[in-house]
């Protein structure tokens, strides 16, 4: 098994050998919640079921809370340290230095050794599963004109294919609630029913 991943880079195809920096992304994938692999054929090696981990957990996040606000960083043997990140301005009154809404802006993680040291050996495939490009409007246009000349309604695996599976379905999906929002397309439909049929005056309709 190897990590698949997109290509992260607006605009068109660029020409091979153009002097232009492309980067590779993670392909979209959903979230594991590690609680589930104790209600899966996967299970943790330990005896606790998933409710007893999650009050663990909770423990866990009390404990890091308490701590946090202190100012301390907390180390999770194994995992990591998370430590909190400030936000805000700094200024100068009277010769001292003075916050201006200085806050807690987020909180920045630094894996364990061990951990990053495992990761940075998984294997990625080096053929990326689609490409994250936009196309042009013009090609738009036609490929969706095309599309419509042979049917009314369409779906979102019509339009992937209409686009020769050149764009992942994360660009698809972006590209028709674009599209929507334009008022180019009229959406019908919820989830995996869902269609699109062109508005009036658009796409040869």
């Amino acid at each position: 098994m190897a990590i698949r991943f997109t290509i992260a880079k607006r605009g068109t195809v660029p020409a091979e050998g153009a002097d232009i920096r492309l980067q590779p992304r993670l392909e979209k994938c959903p979230t594991v919640d590690v609680t589930d692999f104790q209600r899966s054929s996967f299970r943790l090696s330990s005896s606790l079921s998933a409710g007893e981990y999650l009050h663990a957990l909770d423990d866990l996040q009390r404990v890091m809370l308490h701590e946090m606000e202190k100012g301390s960083a907390v180390s999770l043997p194994g995992i990591g340290t998370f430590r909190l990140s400030l936000k805000g301005e700094v200024e100068v009154r009277d010769g001292n230095y003075h916050g201006r809404d200085v806050r807690v802006g987020g909180i920045n993680f630094q894996p364990d050794r061990e951990l990053l040291s495992k990761a940075l050996k998984f294997k990625v495939d080096q053929v990326p599963c689609g490409q994250a490009f936009d196309t042009d409007d013009d090609d738009i246009d036609q490929r969706l004109t095309t599309l419509f000349a042979d049917h009314d309604i369409v779906t979102h695996r019509d339009i992937r294919f209409a686009f020769e599976e050149t764009l992942t379905p994360h660009r698809i999906t972006a590209l028709l609630q674009r599209l929507v929002a334009e008022g180019r397309l009229l959406r019908e439909g919820r989830g995996c029913q869902t269609r699109y049929r062109a508005a009036a005056g658009q796409f040869g309709k």
